[in-house]
Order: C-alpha cells, then sequence, then structure tokens
C-alpha cells in the first residue's frame, strides 16, 4: 500500500520521500554548510508511520539545515517476505536521486536505521549502490546511527518479539484481541523461516548484519553510534551491544548510547537533548576521523 506523502516532502517512490529544501536554510551562524552533511538518510521503523518518522527529518533539519534528507517508510511485513532483489529494487530511487554517480569524495552523509526493519532497508540501499555503480565501490557515508537496532538474528529467539513488533504495527486493522494478531504473525513467521531454509535463502536480518560488517559494501570510515535502551522490550540492550562490539572487533569506530528507560525507538521522544547531542557529537568525531590518515 502506497504511504500519503505528508505536508513538506516530495514523493520518488511510494515509500521514499524528499525533504522540500529551503534555500534560505542552507548557512547559520553556528554552522557552515562545509561543516553539515549533504545528505542524510532515515529508515523508519516498521510500519512507522510518515508523520512520526517526518519528527526525526525535523530534527536533523534543525541541526544540519544544508542537507538534502531523505526518508524512507518501512513495512515490517513487507520486508518479512521481499527477496534482496525486491528489496535492492526498492531502494534503489535513492541511489539515483542522491548518488546518480559514483562518489567522488566530496559527499558527507548520514544513514540512520530505526529498528531491525530500518537496518534491512539500509542494507539494501548498500547492495542497491553496488548493483548501480559496481562491487567495488561503496556507499560513501561519514555516520551511521543505529536506533534501536541491530538486534539478535538467532531466530529461534527472536521470533517471539518480531510477531509481536509486527501485531503492533497491525492490530489495529483486525477486530481480535490483539493476541489472536501476535499468534498470526507468529506462525507466518515460521513458514517463512522454513520457506527460506527450503529455498537457501539468507534470512534479511542476517544479511543486514552480514552487509554493515562487510568493509567491500559499509566503510570503515564512518563512525557507527548505537543508540537503544535497557527498557526496550523488542530490541534487548545485551544484544545491541554485542553487536556494537562485532563492528569494533572488525575496524569499525564505535560510540553508544545507552538510556535506561525509554521504549523502543523512543529515544528521541524521551530524551531529546541528550539524543541529538550525540548524532552531533558522533557528527563532529565523523569529520576529525575523515582528517586523520586514511585506512
Amino acid at each position: 500500500m502506497a504511504v500519503k506523502t505528508p505536508p513538506g516532502f516530495t514523493p520518488i517512490s511510494d515509500r521514499i520521500f524528499l525533504r522540500n529544501e529551503d534555500p534560505d536554510s542552507a548557512e547559520t551562524p553556528e554552522k557552515s554548510p562545509a561543516e553539515q552533511p549533504t545528505a542524510i538518510i532515515i529508515y523508519g521503523w516498521g510500519d512507522g508511520t510518515a508523520k512520526n518518522v517526518a519528527k526525526y527529518v525535523d530534527g536533523y533539519h534543525k541541526l544540519f539545515p544544508a542537507a538534502r534528507i531523505l526518508m524512507v517508510i518501512s513495512s515490517t511485513f513487507g520486508v518479512s517476505y521481499a527477496s534482496l532483489e525486491a528489496r535492492t529494487s526498492a531502494m534503489m530511487p535513492v541511489i539515483d536521486t542522491l548518488f546518480p554517480t559514483p562518489g567522488d569524495g566530496s559527499e558527507r552523509v548520514i544513514l540512520q536505521a530505526m529498528s531491525n526493519t530500518g537496518g534491512i532497508y539500509a542494507a539494501a540501499t548498500l547492495n542497491a549502490y553496488q548493483q548501480r555503480h559496481g562491487t567495488d565501490k561503496a556507499l560513501p557515508h561519514h555516520l551511521c546511527v543505529s536506533d534501536s537496532t541491530p538486534g539478535s538474528v538467532v531466530f529461534a529467539n527472536e521470533v517471539g518479539r518480531w510477531s509481536r513488533a509486527m501485531a503492533l504495527g497491525s492490530a489495529r486493522y483486525f477486530p481480535w484481541p490483539f493476541a489472536v494478531t501476535e499468534k498470526i504473525w507468529w506462525t507466518f513467521l515460521y513458514a517463512m523461516h522454513f520457506l527460506e531454509r527450503a529455498i537457501g535463502r539468507e534470512h534479511a536480518g542476517i544479511y543486514s548484519v552480514n552487509a554493515f560488517l562487510n568493509h567491500a559494501m559499509a566503510t570503515p570510515r564512518a563512525v557507527r553510534l548505537y543508540i537503544y535502551s535497557k527498557a526496550d522490550d523488542l530490541i534487548w540492550w545485551e544484544d545491541v551491544e554485542a553487536q556494537a562490539a562485532t563492528a569494533k572487533s572488525r575496524g569499525y569506530t564505535t560510540a553508544l548510547e545507552r538510556f535506561d528507560d525509554s521504549p523502543h525507538v523512543g529515544h528521541m521522544r524521551m530524551h531529546r537533548d541528550r539524543y541529538w547531542g550525540a548524532i552531533e557529537r558522533c557528527w563532529k568525531a565523523s569529520l576529525a576521523l575523515e582528517e586523520s590518515p586514511k585506512l
């Protein structure tokens, strides 16, 4: 189902929207364009509405008014069955809008993935870039913000939380109790799990985690910021820290911002100043890293 275009955006596909540019806000007394990202891509959480995801667009625009900002609206159901080819095709408009030609080193990009569904589409974008420009090229970015992701990708451990997340996004469409919707999605996910095993297809979550650990796809020049919470009941904080430790062991520069009381993808809503402060701090760190000797 296509998403209605929110005010202030231009659609570039049925689920990808470009914030309308404001030529009067490209430079502020605090930041020159050279200190800002050239582009920001925000991958919303599964079934997050355009209205809610746009709040993050507004936050980024306040920090970096010169940047072009793309917003990707994610479907939990869609990502649960789509093949890598389908996910990659869905993200190709991102590449054609922001990277019509291979990067020349002038790009300063922030990726923000929200929840595992956002991370899956972010990984599909890395693949789309290589499909368009060659497998010897990685999508240029300076900072990757992971909000409430990545979690564990062990199916048996996670299927209960995944089915609950899908039920949260869809329960309003069904007349029966929430528990029934949750059980339906649990059954659906198990069916997809066995189907993928039968046809030898890699699970989207596993692919996305591996893509962001692959230097050929995700540059180690980019700082990784993990924003997560001990109160998140869908993505356990221990799993996020384990994923961050793995990334660090693979040569990525990591930063962790852990909250104690905010729910899944609710950290910005409860701790606005600290949330945006962490992002701005890591952006500055990424610029400093860019000035260091090349890896």
